[in-house]
Order: structure tokens, then C-alpha cells, then sequence
């Protein structure tokens, strides 16, 4: 009798209990996680993301460079995440929103804001695509390409002078003469791609530094080309660079140092 009363009372439990798990299942499947983008290698990952309304969305920058996460048509802006920084923002509106980085406008992504689509997760896909090859296509990318050029083979042909003198080996002389040559003949193209991505994306630099790094550049240019005619003409005579000559070219590399620290306070940040 006490069974029988037991079971009597269990199935309107069990009842309510097949009842109320298929929605409180829905309303979990229907809930959002927040979902994180990285910044990385001068890319979003993923390029492409689908969410739901209502979803938080956070921009983490693991890159080595400013960024910012800029729609493109203008309904929302970062402004710039420096390294290890993040920006969030929880998306509403359904439809499709293009992004991209005002600096490095090459960068760009989309977010789809579907209500009908479950969340996508980052597929490993995307993160091997992010470190494919890909040819430089904006100045802030030819740029630095040209200037570590010039940054290479400068302090080099300066070192191979100095080495030349010290240990007379006049072969260590015409190293120097070319490697002068060839940054010098570089330079111009250069200057060329700094105006370049100046005129791009200046509005996202410091003024300051910005201005002092084109003209630093610019007149690096024409020293590089005086340089380099003088070395030329040294390298005609077959004999060692003169004392005056290795202190300009000291000068020259020193100044190199200087607008490099220049960049790298530009586009690192900091």
C-alpha cells in the first residue's frame, strides 16, 4: 500500500521534471558566449566570424603593433589597442559588419549577426592561414621592408671600412663600396614609401614623431646618395676611406638609429 502511494506521488514529479528540462535546455543552447578575436601577424582571426545578437565580442591584440578595430562604415571605432591591450563590444543588430584597422588597412575582417546561425568557433583553419604567405600590398608594409634594407647594409659597409683599415685587406674596402651603393640607390624608394603611408594612415600617427621621422628620412636620403658618391670616387683611387668619411658615415648610421627608434615608437605603441 505504501509502494503503490509512493509511486502515486513520484509521477507527477517525474512528470514536471520531463517537462521543465526541454526548456531549460533551450534556453541554455540559446545563450551566447562571449567570443574573443585575436590580433596577430598583422590579421584578425578568425577573418570571418558568425554570432548571434546580443553576443560580446572581444578584440585582443597579441600583435607586435598598434591596432584598432574601425567598422567600415563608420558606426564604431576602438581607437588604437596597443600590444596586450583589448576592446570589447556586444553586438545587436543583425546583418553584416566590416572591419578593418585604420593604421594597417590591409587588415580586415567581418562579424555576420545572424539569428538563425549557431556561433562559429575559430577553426584551426583560420590560425594556419593567418601565418600564410602573403605579398606586401600597403605602404606600412613596404615601408619597413626598404628601411630595414638601409638599415642592414649601412652599418655594415661601415664596419667593413673600419675592419679593411685595421686588418688592411683591401677586399673588406670593396664590400663597403657596394653595400653604400646599393642602400643608397634603395633610399629614394624609400623616402617614397614613407610619404606613401604617411599620407595613409598619418591621421593615426603621432604628429610629433611622424613629422620628424619623414624629414629625418628625407634628408637621410640625400646623405646616403652624398655618401655614396664619395665612397664610389674612393673606390676609383683604390685606396682607404679617409677618417672624414668614416666619421659622416658614423653620423649617417646614427641617424638611422635615431628615425628607427622613431618607427619603432610609431607602429610598436609605446
Amino acid at each position: 500500500m505504501n509502494t503503490s502511494r509512493t509511486g502515486s506521488l513520484l509521477l507527477p514529479i517525474i512528470a514536471a521534471m520531463a517537462i521543465l528540462f526541454p526548456f531549460s535546455g533551450k534556453a541554455q543552447s540559446g545563450a551566447s558566449a562571449p567570443i574573443t578575436i585575436v590580433m596577430k601577424q598583422m590579421r584578425y582571426n578568425p577573418p570571418e566570424q558568425t554570432i548571434a545578437p546580443g553576443t560580446a565580442v572581444e578584440w585582443k591584440n597579441e600583435d607586435i603593433y598598434s591596432h584598432t578595430v574601425t567598422a567600415d562604415d563608420g558606426s564604431f571605432d576602438s581607437g588604437l589597442i596597443a600590444p596586450g591591450q583589448s576592446w570589447k563590444m556586444t553586438i545587436q543588430q543583425p546583418g553584416t559588419l566590416h572591419y578593418h584597422c585604420r593604421p594597417h588597412p590591409n587588415m580586415a575582417a567581418s562579424l555576420v549577426v545572424s539569428a538563425n546561425e549557431r556561433q562559429n568557433a575559430p577553426s584551426s583553419e583560420s590560425g594556419a592561414q593567418s601565418i600564410a604567405f602573403a605579398p606586401p600590398t600597403s605602404p606600412e608594409q613596404i615601408h619597413p621592408i626598404l628601411v630595414n634594407f638601409t638599415a642592414a647594409l649601412l652599418p655594415l659597409a661601415l664596419l667593413s671600412d673600419i675592419l679593411g683599415r685595421i686588418f688592411r685587406r683591401h677586399s673588406l674596402h670593396n664590400a663597403a663600396s657596394w653595400m653604400v651603393l646599393y642602400a643608397a640607390a634603395i633610399t629614394p624608394f624609400t623616402v617614397l614609401a614613407g610619404w606613401w603611408w604617411k599620407h595613409a594612415a598619418g591621421p593615426d600617427l603621432p604628429a610629433k614623431l611622424i613629422t620628424i621621422h619623414q624629414w629625418l628620412g628625407t634628408s637621410a636620403a640625400f646623405l646616403f646618395v652624398i655618401l655614396a658618391v664619395w665612397r664610389w670616387r674612393i673606390h676609383k683611387q683604390g685606396i682607404p676611406p679617409s677618417i672624414a668619411y668614416l666619421a659622416l658615415a658614423c653620423i649617417a648610421v646614427l641617424a638611422l638609429v635615431y628615425q628607427g627608434s622613431l618607427g619603432g615608437t610609431m607602429v610598436f605603441g609605446k
